[in-house]
């Protein structure tokens, strides 16, 4: 136990270890699965390398390159791992020498595989991870496991699953991956579209954790925005005629363009219709209209990626938010939901209605989810509520709501928010007449992506 001099040292240690692990830990497990070619051996072994690091950086420091450091001890205890197994005879002594090679190399640059269509370890983990071996629920926890490096809560949480389930799936996925003995790699032909689906989903949830964190002190999380971003890309580089993986990274593009406005100086969060649209990465938006384009080239009509990129350009081409086409957007939440039927475009589409055609209208379509089961613990659904009373002026009502979504929710940040907007409502209130639709809303829901399970 240290002693209450250098504790203070230690904690801060273990805190940028702990920062430096959520940034590095999903390439050195992709880089280590590259070379063992097995998803479950490379976790352990990354799990080992962040030991080590908790054992010595206290003493030592946080090195220069963190990732390489984890990496090079990656390598030696997988180096170690080989020697043991007898089974790979001769090709036991080949592999060994080629990681005592690796291993003291540098790591390369993160985006040194931008280039090379195949040639990126998160791609090639997140294809493997969505082998047809395995669920869609299991390709998608696993992925969200390893590349997100999201805990099985916070899956649990995205999924409207429970985290026993979550876990479960995680521990079958890799023990199915392992017996089959898949290879790690970019599948081609006739299989790279079969594992499509699976992995857009993978990809899509990841940036959705990022730019709405389940739980913790941030409303954001902007290296999974980053990283989702980044594998969109490749993929699209991967599969240039796709249109559905052109209108992901079209819907990711768009959206990643609001961070810097959607939180203030200290960190609280800022919704959509309050957002100083200044502050929005146009260059961002304009790659996202750029790929929603060849979306439009490349196929008859739009698919659900395409279809949410073309909800957010609805929102990316408003100057101001009473510009907002509120009637397309409501048109197409109905397209949406007619090609992925689910409680949660239903919920955005109640918010869009609320939007174009009043509240009251909105409501409506909220109360029909009230008693959906996997919508009970769902904070978002008594927020949409809460919403849509407060601007019908029905106050009352409104806080017991926003005072329930602020149980539900797991993320400060959030929870801040929704009892700030219940402490702000009036006692008593009548429904108000004659006001205009855009005077009150806050655009509470506008402004998240939809987390459907899948």
């Amino acid at each position: 136990m240290a002693d209450s001099e250098t504790s203070p040292a230690i904690a801060t240690a273990y805190r940028a270890i702990e920062a430096v692990w959520g940034i590095e830990s999903a390439r050195v497990i992709a880089g280590l699965a590259r070379l063992v070619h097995d998803l479950g051996h490379a976790e352990e072994l990354a799990q080992d390398a962040l030991v080590a690091a908790l054992e010595q950086w206290p003493d030592s420091g946080v090195p220069d390159n963190p990732g390489a450091w984890l990496m090079a001890v990656g390598k030696r205890r997988a180096i170690d791992l080989i020697r043991r197994n007898d089974r790979l005879e001769r090709k036991q002594a080949k592999l060994a020498r080629d990681l005592e090679t690796d291993a003291v190399t540098a790591v390369p640059d993160a985006d040194a595989g931008d280039d090379d269509d195949i040639g990126d370890d998160l791609l090639r983990l997140v294809f493997t991870a969505c082998h047809p071996v395995l669920s869609t629920e299991a390709r998608v926890a696993l992925t969200l496991r390893l590349i997100g490096g999201l805990t099985t809560d916070e899956i649990a949480r995205a999924f409207l699953a429970s985290e026993s389930t979550i876990a479960q799936r995680i521990v079958r996925a890799k023990r199915t991956l392992a017996d089959a003995r898949v290879r790690f790699e970019v599948p081609s032909g006739d299989e790279l579209g079969r594992r499509l689906p699976s992995v857009l989903e993978v990809i899509y949830l990841v940036f959705n954790e990022g730019y709405s964190a389940t739980a913790g002190q941030d409303w954001m999380r902007p290296d999974l925005c980053a990283d989702a971003l980044r594998l969109g890309r490749i993929l699209a580089e991967l599969m240039p005629a796709e249109p559905e993986v052109h209108g992901l990274v079209a819907l990711l593009e768009i959206q990643a363009s609001r961070l810097r406005a959607r939180t203030g100086p200290t960190g609280e969060p800022i919704l959509l219709l309050d957002q100083n649209r200044g502050r929005w990465d146009h260059m961002l938006i304009r790659r996202g209209l750029a790929a929603l384009a060849r979306a439009e080239r490349h196929g008859p009509a739009y698919g659900p990626y395409a279809l949410q990129a073309a909800i957010a350009a609805c929102h990316a081409r408003a100057v101001t938010p009473e510009d907002t086409d509120w009637q397309r957007i409501a048109a197409l939440y109905e397209r949406l939901a007619y090609l992925t039927p689910s409680p949660i475009v239903e919920l955005n589409r109640a918010v869009a209605l609320s939007m174009a055609y009043g509240p009251a209208t909105g409501l409506e379509l909220v109360d029909q989810l009230m008693d959906d089961p996997s919508l009970r613990d769902y904070h978002l659904l008594p927020t949409v509520r809460g919403d849509l009373l407060s601007r019908l002026g029905r106050p009352v009502e409104a806080r017991k709501e926003f005072e329930r979504a602020a149980a539900l929710t797991r993320n400060e940040r959030e929870r801040t928010l929704l009892m700030d907007r219940a402490r702000g409502l009036p006692d008593t209130g009548s429904p108000t007449s004659g006001m205009s639709v855009r005077e009150r809303p806050r655009g509470t829901a506008a402004d998240r992506l939809d987390r459907a399970p899948p």
